[in-house]
């Protein structure tokens, strides 16, 4: 049985990548710098020049990079923000399709660089926040409870 409390919903950030920004490190900086330690990431719609992205090998216990280099519109970015060694970790899946209408997807990796994207971050809030720590088992960093109380 989950022993989970509820969250608040905090902050709502709703902005403009600039083109040819690299997607992921720009969202790290983002929210380090709004100090956003727990958080959504609700919308995501753009395009870009190039894509990188993952498929993580449970046999291998690694991340496979996949990189699409031409021009693809982001049709969603599902994921979430905690954090890791006390710095915003960003953990998101990312769709995409050609212009054949081809998907493709996975774990959101870096260079993916912007022609467009508007996005929407909902920070989270409450007595405990989700921290991330290495699992034994799967090679994962996975989510912890951490009070946020003093």
């Amino acid at each position: 049985m989950l022993n989970e409390k509820p969250y608040l919903l905090g902050r709502t950030f709703i902005f403009s990548v600039a083109k040819g920004e690299d997607l992921l490190p720009l969202l790290q900086e983002f929210c380090k710098e709004n100090q956003i330690k727990f958080g959504i990431i609700t919308s995501a719609i753009g395009s870009v020049n190039k894509a990188t992205f993952g498929f993580y090998d449970q046999k291998n216990k690694k991340y496979n990079k996949i990189t699409v280099d031409k021009e693809l519109e982001i049709l969603s970015i599902q994921g979430n923000i905690s954090l890791y060694e006390h710095k915003p970790m960003i953990h998101a899946h990312i769709t995409f399709s050609d212009a054949d209408g081809k998907i493709y997807g996975g774990h959101m990796m870096s260079p993916t660089n912007i022609f467009s994207c508007e996005m929407m971050i909902q920070e989270i809030t409450g007595s405990e926040i989700k921290s991330r720590k290495l699992d034994k088992c799967t090679q994962l960093l996975l989510w912890q409870s951490v009070s946020t109380k003093k």
